[in-house]
């Protein structure tokens, strides 16, 4: 049985999965955690009482899929939970930043139910997204995915991962009809509150959103992006290691430019001031690190070009998921803060210019 909820995960079913490498558990407690955080998925911690001392992790970590039905029924259309199984079955291992151990992955024909537990990363801290990240923050987050950009740059390896959708995949190009369904609502809610040009760019780009996902990926060099930049995906500290930040959540990973996760994470983690403040230094910080680790052929201009461009996409996208289940009070918050950020990002760095191009 794969379990729907954590709170189907019994001592039984972990002593089945985990195997020998773990002793015999007599107990386990489930805290759900990360409110407004697991709006795909359920998270919770699990904490393991043995029936020998010390012959395992005290706690655990358990993904299972959303409680509402409408969320589970967009992340198996788009595939975010075999992504994420996929991910840590076949990825995760080889990559040179940290990730969580993973011990059970596992999920049924079509993506769903699924289960995923891994490690516990214990004492690390992690960014409040509604507060924003620092400085300091935003550049180790910029160094750790210029990492895994720079693991997968135009490799192989990336384009043998089946698995792996690139950007302009033809589900992904039918978001369109995802954002029309929604755009009344989203106008009517938003446009007294967002720069006016963002929404006008948004309007424009919707009938030519397939050819600008085709105008980049024949046009920028493509890597595994994490496509879910955002600041609570990452842990700063804890068990891991005092300077190590560990990368969590891979369930809308992509083949795509590598900008998009910098523009995911300024356009949506920082505050407004801080990412007009900070954001040349860091998307500068990160090609500076791509370079140390070995890219070639990738310029600042056009990774510049290509940061631009990723705010536009990012504010349109928040009008495809706008009918999203929040889950909570919190994550309604989260997701109001990414509408006014993303739109904004797009204003203040003219990203509409673009559209001419596709």
């Amino acid at each position: 049985m794969i379990p729907t909820q954590v709170d189907q995960i019994t001592v039984d079913w972990l002593n089945e999965h985990l195997g020998d490498d773990i002793g015999t558990i007599v107990e386990v407690a489930i805290e759900h955690i990360g409110e407004g955080i697991g709006i795909l998925g359920e998270v919770a911690r699990l904490t393991l009482t043995y029936a020998d001392q010390h012959s395992g992790p005290a706690t655990l970590i358990a993904k299972c899929q959303s409680i509402h039905p409408e969320n589970v029924a967009i992340s198996q259309l788009m595939g975010f939970y075999e992504r994420e199984i996929n991910f840590y079955s076949n990825v995760a291992t080889k990559l040179t930043v940290r990730t969580p151990h993973c011990h059970i992955a596992e999920m049924a024909d079509g993506g769903a139910p699924f289960v995923l537990v891994i490690e516990a990363i214990e004492g690390a801290s992690m960014i409040d997204q509604v507060v924003g990240a620092t400085l300091e923050e935003s550049q180790a987050i910029a160094r750790t995915v210029a990492a895994l950009h720079a693991d997968y740059w135009e490799t192989d390896a990336l384009h043998a991962m089946t698995w792996l959708p690139p950007m302009n995949n033809d589900l992904y190009k039918g978001a369109g009809a995802l954002v029309a369904s929604n755009w009344a609502e989203f106008v009517d809610t938003w446009s007294s509150s967002v720069p006016p040009q963002v929404i006008d760019w948004c309007a424009q780009l919707t009938p030519r959103y397939p050819q600008m996902l085709d105008w980049w990926t024949h046009n920028s060099p493509g890597t595994f992006t994490h496509t879910d930049c955002r600041a609570e995906n990452y842990l700063f500290g804890g068990s891991a290691g005092d300077d190590v930040v560990t990368m969590l959540d891979f369930q809308l990973s992509t083949r795509h430019v590598g900008t998009w996760d910098i523009a995911n994470f300024l356009g949506m983690s920082v505050t407004v001031a801080n990412r007009r403040a900070w954001e040349h230094d860091i998307v500068t910080h990160y090609h500076d690190e791509l370079v140390a680790a070995g890219v070639v052929g990738y310029d600042f201009a056009t990774c510049w070009r290509d940061y631009r461009y990723c705010l536009l996409h990012q504010a349109w996208a928040q009008v495809a998921v706008a009918n999203i289940d929040p889950g909570n009070e919190r994550g309604r918050v989260l997701l109001n803060e990414f509408v006014m950020r993303s739109f904004h990002a797009a204003a203040d760095n003219n990203s509409g210019e673009f559209l001419s191009e596709f």
